[in-house]
């Protein structure tokens, strides 16, 4: 049985890392996509950086995209261990649309414009603490639902905030690196999810 469970969680972290390396760069490009749409309803075009309010609002649904399309494919995976509440896609929607709102606004407060820290079009630097507040929300949110179930859930608030971090960081030897950065984010965080889970309070099992 201890065998059998451990090659099923073996199962999942790989899986969960090949994952991550190709939804979290397709969630960011889908994410590109929706912010064009918006660039567009507000009357500009691409080349075009647009008022400090269309901005936020095509950041916060591009992050929205990218915390979406993660969500889901976390969610699908770690239904296989315990019953995860829905809410775990929301928790990773509501922390990057949150966070990208707050960094719009401090950055319109400082006469900067969100678009020019782009790590794709930019220097990737400025985006590490963003994307790695993203994930300490995130955390800490999802914690809130790890710990009822498992002890040392602690963790996973670390581990998404340096998978998070580290994703982007990466990228300063070159935007290719975003894929390498995503996978190491998979491998991270599904190690963690992996060690949390095999501590499970056994009176409290969902």
């Amino acid at each position: 049985m201890n065998r059998e469970m451990t090659q099923s969680k073996l199962k999942i972290w790989i899986n969960w890392s090949l994952l991550s390396l190709l939804i979290v760069p397709l969630s960011y490009l889908v994410s590109l996509i929706v912010v064009l749409l918006v660039h567009g309803a507000f009357g500009y075009n691409q080349m075009e950086g647009g008022t400090y309010l269309s901005q936020t609002v095509m950041q916060v649904a591009g992050g929205a995209v990218i915390g979406l399309g993660t969500g889901l494919y976390q969610r699908a995976l770690l239904t296989k261990i315990f019953q995860v509440p829905v809410s775990w896609i929301y928790n990773l929607v509501i922390s990057f649309a949150v966070t990208e709102l707050i960094v719009c606004i401090v950055l319109w407060q400082m006469g900067i414009n969100r678009y020019e820290l782009r790590f794709i079009e930019h220097n990737p630097l400025p985006e590490v603490p963003i994307f790695a507040f993203a994930g300490l929300l995130t955390g800490i949110m999802q914690w809130l639902t790890l710990r009822k179930y498992f002890s040392y859930s602690g963790l996973w608030i670390a581990a998404s905030t340096v998978g998070w971090g580290l994703c982007i960081l990466i990228t300063v030897t070159g935007i290719f690196a975003f894929f390498i950065g995503a996978l190491l984010y998979g491998i991270i965080t599904g190690l963690t999810i992996t060690l949390i889970t095999k501590n499970r309070y056994a009176d409290n099992i969902p």
